[in-house]
């Protein structure tokens, strides 16, 4: 262009000088003067102030262009960008370029997300690990240690399946068990269909809150330890959440092999739950419905009920009946500086009652009206600073549970206890934990019994 400008100055000038020169020439001869029309002196120096000009707008040329690839580059505001059609071409430019630049750091960032993903790689593994020391009161100390793995595998979009393991340690050999082995398929939005053994769905504790890292104590509620509630179903489960205005809601609902009914002189009356190849064609249906009318707090109901006795035996009409209610906040609460975790549960299991004949001859009831509770209250001062003795405040946990179970059934089997553990935590990273526990147990008619605890859990 600039090339282009140039050549049509050198013509424009040399038209203007010969122009001067044939006025020139017509006036002299008009004047009858012979003399030359231009001299040579006054040439060079015409000549010499076009390459002057020549040079200067050369120059002006080439900052032109650069100030046209500065403007090109630069961020269109009001006050670099001239009004007109112009800038409308530079902002529209602009725009694109942004929209281009966003595009590109959002596919970064799915990149990098979608692999963070269940179903990405096709499998997802996790579990937790846990090691303990026991020293309670009347027995012998001990270690003992465990690991639970635990698998996702996406086999497509919608379908899931989900396995869990135990390995542990027995008196001289290693104990293996499957926790869970469950399929599950959205239906949509607010329905999941499942099949297979997974974890028990009444109240909380097994389904969401049994491994060590995520459980506040070094001990698990009496209602669950004592076996009032199964750990595990094997059957079908509908599930699903929804939400109500500001509220939301979450359900589930199964079809299991029922417990059996135990009727050995040990365990007189009490429910076999580890029934996993049904005693009888009648299956247990259960549920449990949850509503959250804050993020922070959960309010439960749970039920279960099954025909238990075999078929064809003398107990072969004998029913249970359990339900159960349960409560979870956990929220930061400013005025403690820190966060604070309650959880409470009450359970009671309802079974016909039977007479039973023992050996030597002796007429019992046999029953398993059971009942328990447990309200536990976990404390970590999140935003407190400082230390004490090289451990930082903020990290430590304070923990306090208070468990009561009523038990009936003959002799020592219908002996009522409660129980309250203190607890002291310190969290190494948010998913490993060292725990000290102390618990004090009561049983009626019997002696009471201390143990102390030390336990290191981490989720994998």
């Amino acid at each position: 262009m600039m090339k282009q400008c140039m050549s049509k100055s050198s013509f424009f000038t040399l038209c203007v000088l010969l122009l001067v020169n044939v006025v020139t020439g017509a006036i002299a001869q008009e004047n009858g003067s012979a003399e030359e029309p231009l001299t040579r002196r006054e040439f060079n120096a015409f000549l010499e102030e076009y390459q002057t000009f020549r040079a200067a707008y050369a120059k002006l040329e080439q900052e032109n262009t650069q100030l046209r690839k500065r403007l090109a580059d630069a961020t269109v505001t009001e006050e670099n960008v001239p009004v007109g059609g112009w800038r409308a071409e530079m902002e529209a430019r602009m725009s694109q370029e942004r929209e281009a630049i966003l595009e590109r750091v959002q596919e970064e960032l799915r990149d990098r997300t979608d692999r963070l993903l269940p179903g990405s790689t096709n499998l997802a593994l996790g579990g937790g690990y846990v090691a303990i020391y026991q020293d309670r009161e009347n027995v012998d100390s001990t270690f003992a240690t465990g690991i639970a793995p635990f698998l996702v595998l996406q086999i497509t979009d919608k379908l899931l399946l989900e396995a869990e393991f135990g390995f542990g340690l027995g008196r001289n050999d290693t104990t293996i068990e499957l926790g869970a082995a469950f399929a599950s398929y959205v239906l949509n939005d607010y329905v999941t269909l499942g099949a297979g053994l997974f974890r028990f769905p009444f109240g909380t504790f097994w389904e969401r809150w049994h491994p060590s890292w995520i459980n506040k104590s070094a001990t698990i509620p009496s209602i669950y330890e004592a076996g009032l509630v199964p750990s595990a179903g094997l059957g079908v489960q509908l599930r699903g959440g929804a939400p109500i205005g500001d509220a939301k809601i979450n359900y589930t609902m199964y079809l299991v092999n029922g417990p059996n009914f135990r009727t050995s002189q040990v365990a007189a009356g009490r429910l076999g739950l580890g029934n996993y190849r049904d005693n009888n064609n009648n299956k247990g249906f259960g549920g449990r419905i949850g509503l959250l009318p804050t993020p922070e707090l959960e309010l439960g109901y749970s039920f279960f009920t099954a025909r238990v006795g075999d078929s064809g035996g003398g107990f072969s009409r004998i029913d249970t009946m359990m339900t159960g209610v349960d409560l979870t906040y956990t929220g930061d609460i400013e005025a403690l500086k820190g966060r604070v975790d309650l959880r409470a549960e009450v359970v009671w299991v309802d079974t016909d009652d039977v007479l039973a004949v023992t050996d030597p001859l002796e007429v019992i009831t046999l029953t398993n009206d059971r009942s328990g509770w447990f309200v536990q209250a976990a404390y970590r001062p999140t935003k407190i600073d400082g230390t004490i003795a090289g451990f930082e405040f903020k990290n430590m946990e304070f923990v306090l549970r208070y468990d009561q179970l009523q038990e009936s059934g003959p002799g020592p089997l219908g002996a009522d206890r409660d129980r309250i553990s203190l607890g002291l935590n310190y969290w190494l990273r948010p998913n490993a934990v060292l725990k000290a526990a102390f618990v004090h147990e009561n049983i009626d008619g019997d002696e009471d019994q201390d143990a102390f605890l030390l336990q290191l859990a981490i989720g994998l």
